[in-house]
């Protein structure tokens, strides 16, 4: 089945390799880090409160795993629909060791992915508080539903702002440099996901009409760089600067996450910005464990799922309503 890709393996072999790496001693760590190690009992606490089963994710720091190093590529004339496409390819390191070629190439150092027993590294201990809190939130919602990527990115995202900002504000206050970081972060990715939307759809048509013969080549290498030269600008609009790396492995890579988050964010509003409602119909997603071997199949499965949740959107909707008197 193509869910269960290559990368996946790769990130399963390097969880277990890590396993072996982890300090002696927790109580040998600097202050610093202890209170980090503090901090997740805390947040997987506060999970527990919303309802979530109990992870075994970042119980443990290891000293001696940096990051996950892994680089996207595709045809620099493919756009592939998200990380469940078997078209954009996927390996562990840094891209400068291979020939790419004739490629778009997006390099991602990965400071945590979901995994059992995953540990702390060493890039994410020391990143910034709002960045590690919404992480641990993050990869724990992932031990929590099994579903393709495009679906399960953006309701990890939905799930890890949230909680991450109740959890802040409890602990922080709302007038804390973490929780208006976390709020502003929160507000710019819904932005930029209508942007990558739109530039997707248009990406997309002009590789279309490439691959159909309908333009040459040069054309659509030209049209390409204009429309990667205004979504740029859109970016650098919402986030004060535009990714380095912005291309077709990099688009296709952030659509995992983009392009159900706003449809997931509607919910979440529907119920009254209700998070363990909004959870209870994440629970509840059809297609839970379903495999597929296309991308229509893919397609398939992540279109019944938006149906479902446009549904209970609209029940939500509606049952909020005042009666007619």
């Amino acid at each position: 089945m193509l869910k269960k890709t290559s990368i996946l393996l790769l990130m399963v072999l390097l969880i277990l390799v890590a396993g072996c790496n982890l300090s002696a001693s927790q109580t040998e760590l600097p202050v610093e880090l202890q209170q980090r190690m503090q901090l997740v009992e805390e947040i997987k606490a506060f999970e527990q409160d919303l309802g979530l089963k109990q992870t075994d994710n970042f119980t443990v720091y290891s000293d001696e795993l940096e990051s996950y190093d892994y680089f996207f590529y595709t045809p620099y004339t493919d756009l592939p629909y998200s990380l469940d496409d078997p078209s954009l390819l996927c390996s562990q390191g840094k891209p400068e060791n291979y020939d790419l070629k004739g490629y778009d190439v997006f390099y991602y150092s990965i400071q945590a992915i979901a995994g059992i027993k995953t540990p702390i590294t060493a890039s994410l201990m020391e990143a910034p508080l709002s960045r590690f809190i919404h992480v641990v939130f993050h990869e724990d919602w992932h031990e929590q539903i099994d579903m393709t990527k495009g679906i399960e990115e953006p309701s990890a995202e939905i799930f890890s702002y949230n909680a991450a900002l109740l959890f802040a504000e409890e602990k922080y206050g709302r007038d804390s440099v973490v929780y208006r970081t976390l709020e502003a972060e929160y507000s710019s990715k819904l932005r930029v996901s209508t942007v990558y939307q739109r530039y997707y759809d248009k990406l997309a048509d002009l590789y279309q009409r490439y691959h159909s013969a309908e333009i040459t080549e040069e054309e659509t290498i030209s049209g390409k760089a204009e429309l990667i030269e205004a979504m740029g600008g859109e970016l650098e609009e919402i986030w004060g600067g535009r990714p380095d790396q912005l291309n077709n492995a990099y688009i296709a890579f952030q659509m995992t996450y983009y392009r159900h988050f706003p449809l997931m964010q509607q919910l979440f509003v529907a119920t009254g910005y209700d998070l363990p409602q909004t959870l209870a119909v994440f629970h509840a997603m059809p297609d839970q464990d379903a495999g597929f071997t296309s991308v229509d199949e893919l397609k398939s499965i992540e279109t019944e799922v938006a149906d479902y949740l446009t549904e209970n959107i609209a029940s939500l909707e509606n049952s909020s309503l005042p009666l007619d008197v």
